[in-house]
């Protein structure tokens, strides 16, 4: 075990460290992801831990962020409406749940697969990830170069309808005039109920939505608790554990589907009313019910299976939804507090954190992922540029996955080839085993 007296007496790696988490929160956290694989570098390779030390540690540190993220993104407001928060609460809450319950399948396999079956989709699954959000990069950053003059031509365009619209005859006037008088009603009611629309979207925190989000977080907590760390309650495998285990997917299924049929209730009404739809908005109905949530279950899957955070492949799938690159990433920041506040909640009743290096490394992520935070939106305010957040997410992938991929070929053996059927409820049974999914 470690001595944690020896730890906090080593100021200068602690000075080191301590500046590094500061720079890697910073960079995180404009990106929307948690960065556990650089914290986890950063507390392995200059304070000495292994990864049974690093890993709570992380998973503080990026608490700390996530909720210093929320701290400064709760009071900002959308760059195309400033009457909507720029966390999309909507896009949250149908996503995260699923996130969770693929995070408990994908520990189980994790613990069942052999590591070169963890490490091969890994290696595809960042390139892919990667590759794809530079691509959109790339694409976001050619048309910042061409909006000033696509802006004037809009303009001219604009001002050439005007023009040939008020050249028409009067007899046309008198008829549209008519017609106008006649759906006086529809118009005011539709007004009114787009005013009512706008006042709800205006709230700084929709409470349904996150006590929706609060049930699952509980749920959550609760079933990954007694499944991977109470094993005198609960015994891995018995037919308690098992039935614990699927009781998980109908609850947070009720809870997605329940969440879906309001957000399809409001697109419709959004619909009939002529809501003014923004350049990014995600209409909750069809197969987008469905779809996207699906996504999101196997985010979670292949973030608990390989270890990496769940926002390296939120984010991606995100912006593959047309979400604007500052809202999503936001929005993946505030997912972040979900999971992260599970876990390192969980290794501090479990003892695998000590009280005080928490509060150091929740400081320190706290700290990084306010300045960042700052800077991040200053940066966007003043360039009008969103380009550069998808190219700091692409970066970050690809750093940490250089990172996990050689740390798992420096520490892990790859000889076993077979399924570990035989040692499942044994590594279950071992208090070691956690939930290593960050948001």
């Amino acid at each position: 075990k470690k001595n944690w007296k020896k730890k906090m007496g080593s100021g200068l790696e602690w000075g080191f460290a301590g500046v590094c988490v500061f720079l890697c929160a910073s960079l995180a956290v404009g990106a929307g992801i948690g960065g556990g694989a650089l914290f986890v570098a950063v507390y392995i390779l200059i304070l000495g831990f292994d990864a049974h030390g690093a890993v709570p540690m992380s998973k503080a540190t990026i608490f700390g962020l996530a909720v210093a993220a929320y701290c400064v993104n709760i009071w900002k407001r959308h760059p195309q409406r400033q009457g909507r928060p720029l966390i999309d609460y909507d896009t949250a809450l149908m996503l995260e749940p699923m996130t969770l319950l693929g995070t408990l399948a994908g520990v189980v396999l994790n613990v069942l697969f052999p590591n070169w079956l963890v490490l091969l989709p890994l290696c595809v699954l960042l390139f892919v990830v990667s590759y794809r959000t530079i691509k959109k990069g790339l694409r976001i950053r050619k048309k910042e170069l061409e909006m000033p003059r696509q802006d004037s031509m809009e303009l001219i365009d604009r001002g050439e309808d005007s023009n040939d619209e008020g050249s028409g005859d009067n007899e046309s006037g008198n008829q549209l005039s008519s017609n106008n008088s006649n759906s006086d009603m529809e118009l005011d009611s539709s007004s009114i109920t787009r005013g009512h629309i706008a006042s709800k979207e205006a709230r700084l925190v929709p409470m349904e939505r996150i006590l929706l989000l609060v049930l699952v977080w509980i749920g959550y907590f609760a079933i990954s608790f007694l499944l991977f760390r109470a094993d005198d309650v609960v015994k891995p495998c018995s037919g308690g554990w098992i039935v614990l285990f699927l009781f998980a997917v109908p609850y947070v299924s009720l809870i997605t589907w329940v969440s879906g049929r309001m957000l399809a209730k409001a697109t419709r009404k959004k619909k009939l009313c002529q809501y003014e739809f923004l350049e990014g908005d995600v209409m909750w109905e069809g197969d987008r019910l469905y779809k996207y949530p699906a996504l999101a279950f196997f985010a979670g899957v292949a973030a608990a299976m390989m270890g990496i955070g769940g926002g390296m492949v939120k984010g991606p799938i995100m912006l593959a939804m047309g979400i604007q690159p500052q809202v999503a990433t936001t929005t993946s920041s505030f997912m972040i507090i979900f999971t992260s506040s599970t876990t390192t909640i969980q290794y501090l009743i479990l003892g695998k954190l000590d009280p005080t290096n928490l509060a150091i490394v929740m400081s320190l992520g706290f700290a990084g992922a306010l300045v960042g935070q700052l800077v991040v939106n200053g940066l966007v305010a003043k360039y009008k540029k969103q380009s550069f957040l998808i190219f700091l997410l692409g970066g970050l992938t690809v750093i940490s996955g250089i990172i996990i991929v050689s740390t798992s070929l420096a520490f892990e053996s790859f000889t076993d080839t077979s399924l570990n059927t035989d040692d499942l409820c044994r590594v279950m049974a071992d208090n070691t085993t956690m939930v290593e999914a960050a948001g």
